[in-house]
C-alpha cells in the first residue's frame, strides 16, 4: 500500500501596526486588560464605519513581493459571513474574489495567495463560562495559503519556519506562535493507492512541534479510518478537528463548511483599490535582502552551507556578521569570523560591535597563545575593548623570544630525566617536554618553538 500525505497550511500572521485594520484603537492586545483596546468599529456597533489602515496593506503587499507573488492592481475587500460569540459584526472583512497577492512561490511550495483581513475576537473559557475578549477584534491580520504541495510533518515545520523568517526580516510582525501573534491551520489528505481520504481542516494549533505532531497524528488516523470506511463502506464528508495538545490527538469539531457557506459580496463601506507599477515598484524598493540572498552571499565567501545557513537565521545577526567581514573577504578571514559568530558570540548581543576589533584578533590570532577563551572575546565585546588590547593585559599572546623559551627549555630538561631518556630512546616522547614546557610559561609559549628549541637541545646533549 502507497500512501503519500498530501498537505496545505493556512497561516495567519498579525501585523505589529501601531492601530487596527479599519479603527484607530490600539493594536497591541497580548496581555492587555480585556476590552480596553475597543471601539464601536471593532465591536460592531450599529452606524461604525470601516477605515483601512494603509500601512497594513502596504506590508500584505511587500510580503506578498517577497514571496515571489503576483499582485492585484485591481482589488477590494468582502465580507465573510458566519455566526460566532467572538465575532461582533456577524461577519469578517476579509478578502476572496481578488486578494492583494497571488501566485507565489517560497522554495519548492507554491503559495496561492496572500491576502487582508481583520482578526477576531479571542473566547476565554474560564471556569465552566466563556468570557469575551474584543480587543484583538480588528488587528490586521494576513493570510498566506500554500497549495498543497507539502508531503511530509517535517517538510511543514520547515515552511514554516521559512514564513517565520521571511515575515521577521520584513519587521512586519514578532511571528511569535506561543503568543498568537502567528497561527497556523494545516490541511491533511491522503492518496493511498489512488484513493484519496476526505480533507481535514486542524484548529487550535500553538507551536511549531505542534504542527509537527497535529500532522502526524492526523496521518496515522485517516490512515487507519481509511481501512475502516473500506470495510464498512461508510463516505465521511470533509472536517474541521482541534488539536487537543495535552492528550496529543485530533478530535472532531464540525463539518467543513465551503466557499459558498461564507456567501462572500463585496463590502459596501470600503471603495475597492487599484495599485499603479509605480506603487507595487516603491513598495518592492522597501524589501530587504533575504534569507537565501544572504545564504548565496555567504557561500561565495567559501563558507559552508551549515555556516552560511546559521548566520543567515537572524537579521540583525546576519547584519553584525556582514558588518565585521565587509563586502568581500578573504575566505580565511570569513570564516574566522563565522566560528566566532557561531561559536563564542552567539547568544551575545552585537549592536555595539567594532569591526576592527574582529579584524585585529585576526591579523594577530596566531601569535596569541592558546589560553586565548570566550571570555576574552565576550570581554571584548562587552567592554568595547580591543581584544588585542585585553590579550596584552592579560600576558595572552604567545611568548616567541627565543632567549626566553631556552631558558625554560633548559629547565625542563634538568627536571625531567627520565623522559630525557625516554626521547632518546623514542623521539615521539618529545611531547611530554613540550607539555612541561607550556606549563612552565602559563600557556603563553609558542608550542611550534618550544619544540624545536628542545630537539636541538636534547640532540646536542645526546650521550
Amino acid at each position: 500500500m502507497t500512501i503519500t500525505p498530501i498537505i496545505g497550511l493556512e497561516v495567519h500572521v498579525e501585523l505589529k501596526t501601531k492601530s487596527k485594520m479599519f479603527c484607530g484603537c490600539d493594536a497591541n492586545h497580548f496581555q492587555q486588560e480585556p476590552n480596553t483596546h475597543t471601539c464601536p468599529v471593532c465591536l460592531g456597533l450599529p452606524g461604525a464605519l470601516p477605515v483601512p489602515n494603509k500601512t497594513a496593506i502596504d506590508w500584505c503587499l511587500k510580503l506578498g513581493l517577497a514571496l515571489n507573488c503576483t499582485i492585484n492592481k485591481d482589488s477590494f475587500f468582502e465580507r465573510k459571513n458566519y455566526f460566532y460569540p467572538d465575532l461582533a459584526k456577524g461577519y469578517q472583512i476579509s478578502q476572496y474574489q481578488q486578494p492583494f497577492c497571488v501566485n507565489g512561490r517560497l522554495g519548492d511550495i507554491r503559495i496561492n495567495r496572500v491576502h487582508m483581513e481583520e482578526d477576531t475576537g479571542k473566547s476565554v473559557h474560564l471556569d465552566g463560562q466563556t468570557l469575551l475578549d474584543f480587543n484583538r477584534s480588528g488587528v490586521p491580520l494576513v493570510e498566506i495559503v500554500s497549495e498543497p504541495d507539502i508531503k511530509s510533518p517535517q517538510d511543514a515545520k520547515k515552511y514554516l519556519q521559512q514564513i517565520q523568517q521571511v515575515v521577521r526580516y520584513l519587521g512586519i510582525s514578532d511571528a511569535d506562535i506561543e503568543k498568537g501573534s502567528m497561527r497556523c491551520e494545516p490541511t491533511v489528505n491522503l492518496n493511498i493507492d489512488g484513493h484519496f481520504t476526505p480533507l481535514v481542516e486542524i484548529k487550535n494549533v500553538a507551536s511549531l512541534t505542534g504542527v509537527l505532531n497535529a500532522i502526524q497524528f492526523e496521518i496515522d488516523r485517516q490512515t487507519k479510518q481509511f481501512a475502516i470506511d473500506q470495510v464498512e463502506k461508510s463516505p465521511t464528508n470533509k472536517t474541521t478537528r482541534g488539536w487537543d495538545a495535552d492528550n496529543q490527538q485530533t478530535f472532531l469539531q464540525r463539518e467543513k463548511e465551503g466557499s459558498a457557506d461564507y456567501r462572500y459580496f463585496p463590502e459596501p463601506d470600503i471603495p475597492p483599490f487599484e495599485f499603479t507599477d509605480d506603487d507595487i515598484q516603491t513598495i518592492k524598493a522597501t524589501i530587504p535582502e533575504m534569507p537565501d540572498q544572504k545564504i548565496s552571499n555567504y557561500k561565495s565567501f567559501s563558507l559552508s552551507d551549515y555556516d552560511a545557513n546559521l548566520l543567515a537565521e537572524d537579521q540583525s545577526f546576519a547584519a553584525a556578521y556582514e558588518q565585521v567581514v565587509g563586502h568581500q573577504p578573504s575566505p580565511e578571514f570569513a570564516k574566522f569570523v563565522a566560528n566566532l559568530f557561531l561559536g563564542p558570540l552567539k547568544t551575545t548581543n552585537l549592536s555595539n560591535i567594532n569591526p576592527l576589533y574582529f579584524k585585529n584578533l585576526f591579523d594577530h590570532q596566531y601569535e596569541l597563545s592558546s589560553t586565548v577563551t570566550k571570555e576574552l572575546i565576550l570581554e571584548s565585546c562587552q567592554s568595547g575593548t580591543d581584544p588585542l588590547v585585553l590579550a596584552q593585559q592579560k600576558n595572552l599572546f604567545q611568548v616567541s623570544d627565543t632567549s626566553t623559551l631556552k631558558t625554560l627549555a633548559k629547565q625542563v630538561i634538568d627536571t625531567n630525566p627520565k623522559a630525557v631518556v625516554d626521547y632518546h630512546k623514542n623521539p615521539l616522547a618529545i611531547g611530554f617536554l613540550v607539555g612541561q614546557l607550556m606549563k612552565l610559561s602559563k600557556g603563553s609559549a609558542n608550542p611550534q618553538l618550544a619544540k624545536e628549541i628542545l630537539e636541538k637541545l636534547l640532540t646536542s646533549a645526546a650521550p
